[in-house]
């Protein structure tokens, strides 16, 4: 029998989830390969893969696609990985780069503009280069393994290290927290990105599999940060402390509550046509 297919987003937040299918009993159950979240959510809505971690807002865009119960990337508060950083106050950015990979992460950037400031910014893909991105527009949208290294130099705002990124005077450039913005905005979690099965797919065994990889990823966290910090050049305690501490990987009743008001105001500032109740396998 063939085995599932199965996408799994590369970046470092969804190693725990995928641990045990990467490194531990689960290694042999899948036929997987390593995506960024956008190529996951296309090799999902294509029906080449049976399974995928999906951006959250792409649920509502995969006709059919339901949710595996349980594991999930998601903040409770700073999240640090999905960052907003500006080199003008937010009320005054007219045009933000985003990382061409991300989709929720667009998604909530326009929601905090729209419910914050009554702006709808213009957003322009572009490669994760901040120099660049910042050269070209008023603010950059960075997540994943490139807001983390950005984070570890730049948490504390230094002048001298971001002069190649400013425009005038002397002041540094403003980073924003977009997990702990929508906290502030709506006293819930945000949920990134969980696992979805495509539409027909009938194997309900996958969930109790995708809970035991996280919670083997979960009781491995040190191995995974000693492993992730060499390959990412990020001190180990950094990516421990962000594992440990950043990232929650329950889809609990508050998430569900944050999933579902989030649908509601992406669809509020045109990020989707239409909003459908949640289905899992």
């Amino acid at each position: 029998m063939a085995k599932s297919k199965i996408s799994i987003v590369k970046y470092l937040n969804a190693v725990p989830l995928a641990w045990g299918i990467l490194e531990g009993p689960q290694r042999e159950v899948f036929d997987s390969v390593l995506s960024t979240p956008a190529e996951c959510a296309d090799q999902l809505a294509q029906g080449g893969f049976d399974i995928g971690l999906i951006p959250s807002i792409e649920f509502q865009r995969i006709k059919g696609c339901r949710i595996v119960p349980g594991p999930a990337v998601a903040a409770t508060h700073r999240v640090r990985s999905v960052i907003l950083v500006s080199v003008v106050p937010l009320w005054k950015v007219k045009t933000v780069a985003c990382d061409s990979g991300s989709r929720t992460s667009v998604a909530l950037a326009r929601i905090i503009f729209n419910e914050f400031y009554h702006t709808r910014p213009d957003f322009r893909p572009a490669e994760p280069n901040i120099t660049n991105m910042l050269a070209q527009s008023d603010a950059a949208l960075l997540i994943g393994d490139n807001a983390l290294k950005f984070m570890e130099t730049h948490e504390r705002p230094n002048i001298e290290l971001q002069k190649p990124l400013v425009r005038l005077g002397s002041e540094p450039v403003q980073v924003f927290d977009l997990a702990e913005r929508w906290r502030f905005l709506t006293g819930l979690p945000f949920v990134f990105a969980f696992w979805a099965v495509r539409e027909g797919f009938q194997d309900g065994n996958v969930v109790d599999v995708l809970k035991q990889s996280r919670d083997f990823g979960l009781a491995n966290i040190p191995t995974i940060a000693a492993k992730y910090s060499e390959q990412l050049q990020i001190k180990k305690e950094f990516v421990q402390e962000y594992l440990e501490r950043n990232v929650h990987y329950y889809m609990d009743p508050t998430c569900l509550e944050a999933l579902g008001l989030f649908y509601k105001k992406a669809a509020h500032v045109g990020a989707l046509t239409s909003v459908r109740d949640l289905q899992f396998i």
